[in-house]
């Protein structure tokens, strides 16, 4: 009798028996195709394909689930395929469940890691994946909740990413599937998750996100308050969609999390700081999560904001150029701001820079959408501006500005002055109230802030520091008061101009001198004082110079009132002609007190010169009266004592400034003799008319006899530029002397012979000088010119310059001889007389010979 072979659907053990033996093998290919031939008969044999797979997992499933655990990697592998079939095939019942899932517990769900191959701990986590998917609509699954929660707690920090990967999947379904149960376990999962947000791979990160966010949804508190601080650090992650997730997930919290409305004030910063990514997506997904959270957020609280939303204003007419949020937005914002801007304020002395950004982009958002809501926190609100506008790092101090423009918009001048007026003396306060200011209505700006604000800025002691950061930001506080008040600003005129010019006259670089001409230019216009700066000068000017009180004993190069005289006196143009009676007494103590700073002196005596060349701009509207008494005092006083000899290095340096300084009040015509670009005004003001500073003969004559003595003993003096400035001194006045009909014979004759001793100079130059000289005072003799009277003169004059026609040096030689020809017309005879008497004594033949001719020519 033939013996039937018994079949899967009649005796499944029978039919199994040999491939169940096989197991046992010691051989790791046979145990593998023992594996594969269970497979192959269960589940692709078609004559099997109706056998009732309940029948059949009871006989093998021990030998599988066993095999979960053999030595070869190839027979897990085929195990865990054969598990996965039976669950695919299997009805739902948790019968299968109690053995499969210890099971995989003992391989991928115990402390230590059991299952070495990365490739089979993915397929296992994979078949758990699979339980939940089939599982998922029934409520089979809750007693196996610690199971779950051992596999996934350990797979979702495994070092292979793609379990991590699947892990996370598996975990927000856990939270799904298992709803009711899986708040008891959930602070389990928190910390493991947590873990994977450090890892390389951003995919990861994603995963962890979404699975974290699962899990807050479905857990209790705890898991929200550990959660949310990593939440908000991955918003500095460097990938985009790591971002993106954190902004998706947030939003979602805001919009259904249960527990929301304890936890506003920790989610609120992380969706407002989405609003300022860099990334434009984000951005635009933030906005409109924001604007959803808003609208859930006002229907969720209708009857409270009735009243409110009945008489719901339209955007105010003085308001930033942004979309306004809705009133949920505000409304939320407003009632936790006080929450969150205390800790900006902790956060702002972090040493991260990314950090302090953020904080100061997401304080701008809180101002925006608390509006007047953020009054009562606006001190902390200050703070918080005042720590990032001295940030180190530039992108902070940008967003504190306009955060503090925005709080200017809300926020009365009335509630903010008081928290800043006692901060004034800190820069970082002027950088704030600037741009605050720029936010103001000016109407309200103008009822008391105005006034006291210039007030305490015009302060000596504020507005003369050289710190640059505190002028350019005095300057820019000045500047958002004259764009935003206009001509309400002249009521405080006084004050802007005394900050301002102040600045002008001791700025830090020329980019701060630039900013305060600006200033100053915007203070003309808003008091419609004319076309151009002198008129503002001419109106404030004698102000400035009545404060310059101080000491000029005490005067340095640095010395702020030393340079408020110095600008003025450079700046003014026309505008000083009605000022020197202020500017004579300051420069009498200042250049003719003996014991004041020679550096000082020096800088002073320049400026003067400057100013005296500038005669036709600086004194073209000044009185004649006044002018003559203004050089009365310069000359008399103040240029006459320091030309007076006395011993010293300093003391020459300044006789030579002094002297130079007399040069150019005493020049006829100073812009033909040294060019000097003209300021017209400032800003464009010409006047042609001419200014003679000694018009007539009365204003020269009282100068001349107490100036020659002096000038006399100048000439030789140690030092070569000061014996320079002296014979162009000479000059420059035998040439007005003689157009104002007082250069007499005697002044002539006391002159012309220390003139003639500096042709044996030992410098070049001065000798060049005394050869013009020479020519210069004789060409301008008084008229008429008694040769017979004055003949020793005349023969010491052609003597002495006939000796230098032989002198060394040729340049010298043909301007002695160009000088010996033009002052021949003083006495031809005598002069030929001479050269014929000596000319056999004399080397340069050529010359005498010229010079002969010449003068027989004349004669």
């Amino acid at each position: 009798m033939v013996e039937t072979k018994a079949t899967l659907m009649d005796n499944p053990r029978a039919a199994l028996e040999t491939h169940i033996t096989a197991l046992q093998s010691e051989s790791k290919m046979t145990r593998k195709q023992a594996l594969l031939k269970i497979n192959e008969e269960i589940f692709e044999n078609p004559t099997n394909k109706d056998c009732d797979l309940t029948a059949v997992f009871p006989e093998v499933y021990a030998y599988v689930l066993k095999s979960f655990s053999d030595a070869s990697e190839a027979c897990r592998e085929t195990s865990a395929m054969i598990i996965s079939n039976f669950i695919d095939k299997l009805p739902l019942n948790d019968y299968y469940l109690t053995y499969i899932l210890p099971v995989i517990v003992r391989r991928i769900g115990c402390p230590e890691i059991i299952e070495e191959s990365e490739e089979i701990r993915l397929v296992l986590i994979k078949l758990v994946r699979k339980i939940l998917e089939k599982y998922k609509v029934s409520q089979l699954l809750s007693p196996f909740i610690n199971d779950f929660t051992s596999i996934l707690t350990k797979t979702v920090t495994d070092p292979f990413h793609l379990v991590k990967l699947e892990a996370c999947e598996c975990i927000i379904m856990v939270t799904r599937v298992l709803q009711r149960d899986f708040h008891f376990q959930s602070e389990s999962y928190v910390k493991p998750i947590l873990s994977n947000f450090g890892h390389r791979h951003f995919r990861v990160r994603v995963a962890a996100i979404k699975a974290i966010a699962a899990v807050v949804l479905a857990g209790n508190a705890k898991c929200f308050e550990l959660s949310i601080s990593p939440m908000a650090e991955k918003l500095f992650d460097e990938s985009n969609e790591v971002r993106m997730q954190v902004t998706l997930e947030v939003g979602h919290w805001m919009l259904t999390y249960r527990d929301r409305y304890s936890f506003w004030h920790r989610m609120l910063p992380l969706i407002l700081t989405s609003l300022s990514d860099v990334i434009e997506d984000i951005r635009t997904t933030a906005s409109n999560l924001w604007n959803d959270i808003g609208r859930q957020y006002m229907e969720e609280n209708e009857e409270d904001f009735k009243k409110k939303t009945d008489f719901l204003k339209d955007v105010p007419t003085h308001y930033p150029d942004v979309q306004r949020p809705n009133f949920g937005c505000r409304a939320l914002v407003q009632s936790n701001i006080g929450k969150i801007v205390p800790a900006i304020n902790r956060e702002m002395d972090g040493w991260q820079a990314d950090a302090r950004l953020r904080v100061s982009q997401l304080l701008c958002w809180l101002i925006l959408c608390a509006e007047e809501g953020a009054t009562q926190h606006a001190n902390a609100i200050v703070k918080a501006m005042l720590r990032g506008a001295t940030d180190e790092d530039p992108r902070v101090i940008l967003e504190i500005k306009r955060a503090a423009e925005l709080f200017g918009y809300f926020i009365i001048p009335t509630t903010w002055w008081p928290l800043l007026e006692a901060e004034v003396d800190s820069w970082a306060a002027l950088m704030v109230i600037a741009n605050i200011i720029k936010g103001s209505r000016p109407e309200l700006l103008q009822e008391k802030v105005l006034v006291e604000l210039t007030r305490e800025a015009a302060d000596p002691d504020r507005c003369r520091t050289r710190k640059p950061k505190y002028q350019t930001n005095l300057l820019h506080m000045c500047e958002a008061l004259l764009d935003v008040c206009g001509e309400a600003c002249a009521g405080v005129a006084d004050e802007l101009f005394t900050i301002n010019f102040t600045v002008l006259a001791i700025p830090y670089d020329e980019r701060i001198q630039f900013m305060a001409i600006a200033n100053l230019d915007k203070l003309r216009y808003a008091e419609k004082c004319g076309k151009t700066l002198i008129s503002l000068y001419d109106k404030h000017l004698g102000k400035m110079l009545a404060s310059i009180t101080s000491d000029a004993l005490t005067w340095t190069q640095l010395s702020p009132d030393k340079c408020l005289l110095e600008c003025a006196m450079l700046n003014a143009g026309s505008a000083m002609g009605s000022q020197l009676h202020l500017i004579a007494p300051l420069l009498k103590e200042c250049l003719a007190t003996p014991k004041v700073d020679p550096e000082v002196k020096l800088k002073i005596f320049t400026t003067l010169s400057t100013v005296l060349l500038r005669r036709d701009t600086n004194f073209t509207r000044c009185d004649t009266d006044k002018l003559e008494a203004f050089l009365k005092i310069v000359i008399e006083e103040v240029i006459m004592p320091n030309l007076v000899w006395s011993a010293g290095r300093t003391a020459e340096a300044i006789r030579t400034a002094a002297v130079a300084c007399l040069c150019s009040a005493l020049q006829e015509n100073p812009y033909n003799e040294i060019p000097v670009t003209e300021e017209k005004g400032g800003d464009g003001d010409k006047d042609e008319k001419r200014v003679n500073l000694f018009p007539s003969k009365e204003s020269l004559e009282p100068f001349l006899e107490k100036m020659v003595p002096l000038l006399v003993g100048l000439a030789d003096d140690n030092s070569t530029l000061t014996r320079q400035h002296t014979l162009r001194a000479i000059c420059c006045l035998a040439v007005l002397a003689r157009q104002r009909d007082c250069f007499s014979g005697d002044v002539l004759h006391k002159i012309y012979y220390v003139v003639l001793k500096r042709l044996d100079d030992s410098s070049d130059k001065v000798r060049s000088f005394a050869v013009q000289t020479v020519v210069t005072l004789f060409t301008n003799r008084p008229q008429p010119y008694d040769v017979t009277l004055y003949g020793a003169h005349i023969d010491a004059l052609y003597s002495a310059m006939l000796i230098h026609l032989d002198d060394a040096d040729e340049d010298f030689r043909k301007e002695m001889l160009e000088a010996l020809i033009k002052l021949s017309d003083v006495d031809p005879k005598t002069l030929m007389k001479k050269v014929k008497a000596n000319i056999h004594l004399y080397r340069n033949k050529s010359a005498y010979e010229k010079l002969t001719s010449h003068i027989e020519k004349i004669l």
